[in-house]
C-alpha cells in the first residue's frame, strides 16, 4: 500500500513539476507593424535574441496589429512608426507573454536610450488586473465535473436519468460560477462566461459519466485522474499553450482542461472571439461522453436478463 501511495504521489509531482520547469515561450505568435524593411529588421532581431521563441506576422500599421490582437491571431507585437517603436501586449490573452513583451520593451529602451511605450490592448477587468481568476478556474471546474457524476451514481438509477442530472448540473454550476465571477470583478459580462463554463463542465462530466457507465468507479477514477494529472498541467492556462513543451501542448489543448482554458479566456476577455476551435473540442468530448453512456446503457440491458436467468436458476436449484 505504501509503495502504491509513493508511486501515485510521484506521478502527481511529475505531472505538475515537469511542465513547470520546462515552461518557456515556443513559437509564440507575434505581430510586427511598419514598413517592410523595418519589419524584416525587427523580425531578424527577435530571432537572434530568442531563437525559436516567436513566430512573426507582418502588418501594415499599428491599427492592423491592434485588430489582430483583438482577433486573437497574435498575442501582441511591435509597431514601428516615425515616432519610434511601441510594444503592444494583451495581458488578457496571456499575462506571461505580456510580461515577456514588457521585458523586451525595457531592453529596447536600454538600447535606444529612451523608454519604449507599452500599451495593453486587451487587459482583464480592473477587479482582477492579473487575470488570477481565470488561472485558478480550472481546478474548481474539475471538482464541479467529478462531484455531480459521483453523486448521480449513488443517488440516481438509470443511465439516462443520470445523464440528464449531470447536464443539468453543468448548466446550473456554470451559471452560478459566472455570477460569482461577475460579482468578484473577474469578468465584466455574464452570458458568454456562463456559456463557456457550462460547456466546459458538460464536456468533462459527460465524459466521466460515460467512463463510469462502462467501467464503474474505476472508470470514473481513470477519467478524473487523466483530467487532473495530465490535462490540468498541460493546459497552459497559467501561461499559454505555447509555453508547454512541444507535442505536449497539442495533447493539452485536445484535453478538456486545455480547451476549456482557451474558451474561457476568449469568453472572459475577448467577447468570445477565437473560441471556436476549442469549443468544438469540448463539443466532441460531450459527444464522446454521450456515446459512452449509450454503450454502457446497452451493455447493462444485455446483462440484466442473464443475471435474472442466473438468479432464477439458483432459486430452482435450491427449491
Amino acid at each position: 500500500m505504501l509503495a502504491v501511495l509513493a508511486v501515485f504521489v510521484g506521478l502527481v509531482l511529475t505531472a505538475f513539476v515537469l511542465p513547470a520547469i520546462h515552461s518557456a515561450p515556443r513559437d509564440v505568435p507575434l505581430g510586427v507593424a511598419g514598413p517592410a524593411t523595418v519589419v524584416a529588421q525587427v523580425t531578424g532581431a527577435l530571432s537572434a535574441k530568442a531563437p525559436g521563441a516567436f513566430t512573426t506576422s507582418a502588418y501594415t500599421d499599428e491599427a492592423a496589429l491592434v485588430q489582430a490582437i483583438k482577433d486573437r491571431d497574435v498575442y501582441g507585437g511591435i509597431a514601428v512608426s516615425a515616432g519610434g517603436p511601441k510594444v503592444l501586449t494583451a495581458s488578457g490573452g496571456s499575462p506571461a507573454v505580456a510580461q515577456v513583451l514588457s521585458s523586451l520593451a525595457a531592453g529596447l529602451g536600454a538600447e535606444q536610450g529612451r523608454a519604449v511605450p507599452v500599451t495593453d490592448v486587451v487587459a482583464p477587468p480592473v477587479g482582477d488586473p492579473r487575470g488570477a481568476g481565470l488561472a485558478t478556474a480550472v481546478l474548481p471546474l474539475l471538482i464541479g465535473s467529478i462531484a455531480p457524476v459521483a453523486a448521480m451514481r449513488r443517488v440516481v438509477r438509470g443511465p439516462w436519468r443520470r445523464l440528464l442530472g449531470v447536464l443539468s448540473s453543468a448548466v446550473t454550476l456554470g451559471v452560478t460560477l459566472a455570477g460569482l465571477l461577475l460579482w468578484f470583478g473577474v469578468v465584466d459580462s455574464f452570458l458568454l462566461p456562463a456559456a463557456g463554463l457550462s460547456l466546459a463542465l458538460a464536456a468533462m462530466s459527460t465524459t466521466l459519466l460515460g467512463l463510469a457507465a462502462l467501467a464503474g468507479w474505476p472508470g470514473l477514477g481513470l477519467g478524473a485522474s487523466t483530467f487532473l494529472l495530465l490535462g490540468n498541467p498541460l493546459s497552459g492556462i497559467q501561461t499559454a499553450p505555447e509555453f508547454v513543451p512541444a507535442g505536449w501542448s497539442v495533447v493539452g489543448q485536445l484535453l478538456p482542461p486545455g480547451a476549456a482554458g482557451q474558451v474561457l479566456r476568449s469568453d472572459f476577455y475577448f467577447g468570445g472571439v477565437g473560441a471556436t476551435r476549442s469549443a468544438l473540442v469540448l463539443v466532441a468530448w460531450v459527444g464522446l461522453g454521450l456515446v459512452l453512456v449509450a454503450v454502457g446503457a446497452a451493455r447493462a440491458v444485455r446483462t440484466e436478463p442473464t443475471e435474472r436467468d442466473a438468479g432464477a436458476a439458483r432459486v430452482v436449484e435450491t427449491g
